[in-house]
């Protein structure tokens, strides 16, 4: 039987609440053309260079946050397993030369921008979990399905994938249904969760802003030989 969720749950309003703006993010022509084959292995290392500045910070703020809060809540959504900026790293150590990007990161405009809405927002427990419900209960859905994607389309060895690999979580679909389970108890006042919701639409803003900017940046590119 289909697992059923309170519409007027946490996990359930914001899904509903941000949906266009999810659908914004998502239908921008770079990350459509990458996940439809029509792009290259350069504009898939170029993403995860990009994801390396989100991680850092997002990553960063929750292990600060998980020691700092008094809710236990939040401490317990902001899980040690999820962090993905060693995965990053090994992903780009071989990513990054073989497709002849510079190994010297430079973050784009709209990262800087989402990166210092991160540090903005680090020590306010409505506001940051929602970048970390955006960002990792994104990565356990799609996840999966962007590595199948990459490898298909692009030829990506499992050793660049490690972005997609949550080795601590044997069981994805459970993780994530008790990951909205948590999103629901973390114990926030009702106008925190008001906050929340609009926090999570920030976040689908900025991702789209650097999807276009990475379009127009890869378009100017030489294209990769093969």
């Amino acid at each position: 039987m289909p697992r059923s969720e309170d519409s007027h749950s946490l996990a359930s309003r914001v899904r509903q609440l941000t949906a266009e703006d999810h659908r914004s993010a998502e239908t921008a022509s770079f990350i459509t053309g990458l996940m439809g084959g029509e792009r290259s292995v350069r504009d898939y290392a170029l993403l995860v260079s990009q994801y390396h500045f989100i991680y850092e910070a997002l990553d960063a703020a929750a292990e600060t946050l998980r020691t700092e809060t008094i809710l236990p809540g939040v401490t317990a959504l902001l899980d040690p397993k999820l962090d993905r900026r060693s995965a990053i790293q090994r992903d780009l150590a071989t990513l990054l030369p073989e497709t002849g990007l510079s190994c010297a990161l430079v973050p784009m405009k709209a990262t800087v921008e989402y990166v210092e809405r991160i540090h903005q927002v680090a020590n306010d427990p409505a506001r940051l979990t929602a970048h970390h419900y955006l960002r990792y209960l994104g990565d356990l859905s799609g996840g999966l399905a962007i590595a199948r994607l990459m490898q298909r389309h692009y030829q990506v060895p499992d050793h660049q994938l490690n972005m997609y690999t949550f080795e601590s979580i044997e069981k994805p679909k459970l993780y994530k249904d008790a990951y909205r389970d948590q999103l629901n108890r973390l114990g926030l006042t009702v106008e925190q969760e008001e906050t929340f919701i609009e926090e999570a639409g920030f976040g689908f803003g900025y991702n789209k802003r650097i999807f276009e900017e990475l379009g127009d940046y890869a378009d100017s590119l030489t294209p990769m030989t093969v």
